[in-house]
This record gives C-alpha cells, structure tokens and sequence, in this order.
C-alpha cells in the first residue's frame, strides 16, 4: 500500500482510530479545529490504495465548492494526485447528485422535456432570469417517468421567474441544483428509479465519505440509504453543533437518528489545534455545555474580521468594517455591477475577492478575464469619482453609460432604479484605510482568524446569557462564528 507522504505519526490516537477504522459503516464527530479534514483526507486515501481488487471507485463529498477543494487539496498533499486520478474522486454533494439524474435521463427512466440527456445546471436562476417577487414558484415534477413544470404558492413572497420563463429554460436543456433535487425526489418516489438508482451506485462506488453530514436534508439521507446498500465503506463526518442549511431543508436531528438506527461505530475528536489561548479554549467549552458567556468587548480595527447573520447587519456596523458581498435590493445588473465595484475595493483594500463575484459576471454574461481587459477602467474611474466625494447618483449614471455598450444586460436596466443606498455605502468605506473584511456566520464555517469581532443581536445577546441550543439553527451559526478564534472572540461595540 502507498504510504501517506506526511506520516501517520502526525495524527493523535484518535485521528488514528478514525481514519483507520476497519468497521463499514463509520461516524466521526469532529468539534472545531480537531482536524476532521485531516481524518477525511487520510481516511480518503487508505480506502484508494487498499490492496483490492475492487475497481470501483472512492469518492468523497461535501457541501460547498470551498470545503471540497480545502479536502481534495489535503489528499492530494498526503497521497499525491494520483489518488484523485478517475474514477476516484472529491467532488460537492451537488456534483454527485447531478451524475445520478444525468444517469436517469440516459437509461431512459426520466424523460427530461425536449428530450435532453444532459443539462447545463445552474446555481441559481438569479443569474439567468429576471425574477419578480411573488408566491408563485415554479418547480419540477415527475409524472409517469416524465419531467414536468408545475407551480407551488410559497407562504412568503420572494423573487422567482415567471412560469414563461422557466419552461423555455427547462425545454432548453437548463435548471438549477435546485431542480436536479426536485427530478431525483420524484425518481426516487418511484420502485424503477430506486432500482436504478441503487444498482448505479452498487456498480460505480466502494467507498463514500461525506463531509458536513449534518447539513443533509432528506433527499441527502434517501440517497445516502441507497449508497450504503451496495458500497464497502460509507463515512459520515460532522458535528451538530455546525449544522448551517436549515434553510434548504438539513435537520440535524433527523441525521442523529439515522446514525443511531444504522450500525455506525462513532469516533469523537474533541482535541482542538486551533484554540491559541485558554480563553479560546474556554469559551469553546462553556458553549458545548450550554453554558451562560459574556463576550468582552472589542473594536472591529483590532479584529481581523467581523462576522454577524446578515451582510445587512455588516453594512450597518461599524464602517471600518468592509462586508465581501453586497444587497443592493434593486435590478438583477445594478446589484452585479455593485458586486463588481466591490470586488475592486476589496481586491485592493484587503486582498480578497468579493463573495458572489462569480454570480455577477454569470448575470452579466462575462468572463473573469473580462474584468481586467475590458472593465477596470470603468470601474476604477467610478470607484476614483465615489472617493473623491462625488455624488453616488451621477457615478451610476456615468459608470452605466460606460458600460452599457459593452455589457447588454445593463443596457436595458440602466435607467431603471439606481443602486444609491449600495453606493453610498461603498463610499463611505472609501473614506477609511483600515478596513477589515466583514463575513455572514454561514460563509465563515469551516475558516479560521486570530482574533474575531461579532456583530451581536439582541436575540443573539439574549441567546449567550441564557447558553446556546445546538437544536437552534440561530444559536448553531452563532456558535459557528464564536469558535471560529485562534485566539480570541470579542463582542463589536
């Protein structure tokens, strides 16, 4: 068997135990800065270079695009990269359930309308149609093994594209991961789909490992069920307390039952690296215990960022601190160009990228490279005119005629609302030199700062004195951010 290139030696007993566990069915719980990626990585790597003769492959998965890169980076560290050589592979859960329903529409147990056997998918339909706010939404179906377009009435309002729109996108051979759940939740409805289903992974996959289990919904668990029929090693890690998508349907509690009812032989892993002082440690400790915790206070200019629930609540903090996304609540191309300007102060301000510039320029049909041949000028010359104290209005006026021959997405949104309370609130960051990035709970999982600020709520003030309630999804990405600290968390005053 290969040998790891950085040595077994590095783990502690219990990395040890977890990632070499023999049994099938394995559970490892990992508390923050314990090294779960580690075990993933090294466990990852045991099951590819197994002197096996089964050929199917190894794979493991998680949530976000960031957390599959951060593991398939430390495998390829430990094991070389051709333990990711096809067909093993580390890729987002989204990746492997689009295999699945790609496999459906080619055997012919789906039929997709227009017949397509293979589809551009999309993370969001915001960057490909216009959205007007309303309870109607339209979703996908399955009837009779055919894909089809129906209608749900939401109980709250929100943009959604018209019914129009989405069935020519549909028919066109596009949709959204989204969609990709609704097709796989009908196939799995049905006994051939399940069949299907099974016998694709019981023939392609031996060993699963997925990351963040806990942030699963049901659709997640069905195909875990599934997987677990057939493969030789099913690895489940995570930790409850960090459970974040509750808004796409995760119920933790739903997946400690899972666990429990299916012979899985659980691994904790409570020893953190990343604590740099006993007060860190401290704190740690006391939230696990639902214990009462008062947070000292601090400014953001001592943090190395500042982290709250909402990028509302960021914009409206201290304005020494920069959020890395922007809201503006206007036009589908207004809120990209104000994601664009932002991506340019905070490239240069903090060395780091917007959140959801990769959204905007899919809204604005733009590559990347078009950033630095094409609209920097444009950007940089607005940015220049916010500094120097113009009014944000004439700014917007001036950047979209510039930009409107070269972007026609812009073109016929230009003289709709204008994106002033976005560039007002650009510009007055721009009037400071010291800025510190500003992060949402959600888009701080899994990172970690020296010293951290929190942009405390009063629910989330009242939640502290109380102790914190892992089966509150607020109370678990507060927890998120408060342990987030290599040395220090701080309430921002």
């Amino acid at each position: 068997m290969l040998k790891p290139r950085a040595g077994v030696n590095a783990l502690t007993p219990r990395q040890l135990m977890a990632s070499g566990s023999p049994h099938g069915r394995v559970y490892v719980e990992a508390e923050p800065g314990s090294g779960k990626t580690t075990v993933s990585a090294f466990r990852f790597g045991l099951h590819r270079f197994a002197g096996t003769t089964d050929r199917r492959a190894v794979v493991a998965v998680s949530f976000t695009r960031s957390a599959t890169e951060e593991l398939r980076a430390r495998v390829i560290r430990h094991w070389g990269l051709s333990s990711v050589t096809w067909p093993h592979r580390i890729v987002t859960l989204d990746t492997l359930l689009c295999d699945l329903l790609f496999h459906l529409l080619q055997k012919g147990v789906l039929q997709w309308p227009g017949g397509h056997t293979d589809l551009e998918v999309l993370d969001t339909w915001r960057t490909a149609l216009p959205g007007k706010p309303g309870r109607i939404r339209p979703v996908l179906r399955v009837d009779s093994g055919q894909v089809v377009i129906r209608t749900i009435n939401e109980s709250q309002s929100a943009s959604h594209p018209s019914v129009t729109d989405f069935m020519t996108a549909v028919s066109a051979g596009r949709c959204t991961h989204d969609n990709v759940r609704e097709a796989l939740q009908g196939a799995l409805a049905t006994r051939v789909g399940r069949e299907t289903l099974t016998s694709y992974l019981e023939s392609t996959v031996r060993s699963l490992t997925v990351d963040e289990v806990f942030d699963a919904n049901d659709l997640d668990r069905d195909i875990l069920s599934l997987a677990a029929s057939g493969c030789r090693s099913l690895t489940l890690v995570g930790d409850p307390w960090q459970a974040l998508y509750q808004f796409r349907g995760a119920r933790p509690a739903a997946m400690t039952t899972y666990i429990s009812e299916n012979g899985f032989t659980t691994h904790h892993l409570d020893e953190s690296f990343r604590w740099g002082s006993d007060r860190q440690a401290s704190l740690t400790r006391q939230l696990r215990q639902r214990m009462p915790v008062e947070l000292p206070p601090g400014f953001a200019q001592d943090a190395d960022v500042v982290i709250a629930h909402k990028w509302k609540t960021l914009w409206e903090a201290d304005p020494h601190v920069l959020p890395l996304a922007i809201r503006p609540g206007v036009g589908q191309a207004q809120e990209a160009i104000c994601t664009l300007l932002l991506n340019e102060i905070t490239q240069r301000a903090l060395g780091l990228q917007a959140v959801f510039l990769h959204d905007a320029l899919a809204t604005l049909g733009l590559e990347k490279e078009d950033l630095v041949t094409t609209l920097h000028p444009c950007l940089q010359t607005a940015i220049f005119h916010l500094k120097d104290g113009a009014r944000p209005r004439q700014v917007w006026e001036s950047l979209a005629d510039s930009l409107a021959d070269l972007i026609p997405a812009l073109a016929a949104q230009r003289y709709a609302r204008k994106p002033l309370l976005a560039l007002n609130r650009l510009q007055l960051r721009l009037e400071d030199d010291q800025l510190v990035p500003g992060l949402t709970c959600h888009q701080s999982k899994g990172r970690e700062w020296n010293t951290v600020a929190i942009k405390l709520s009063s629910s989330d003030a009242s939640a502290l004195k109380l102790g914190l309630d892992p089966t509150q999804a607020d109370h678990r990405a507060l927890y998120v951010a408060l342990t987030r600290a290599r040395l220090g968390t701080v309430a921002l005053t």
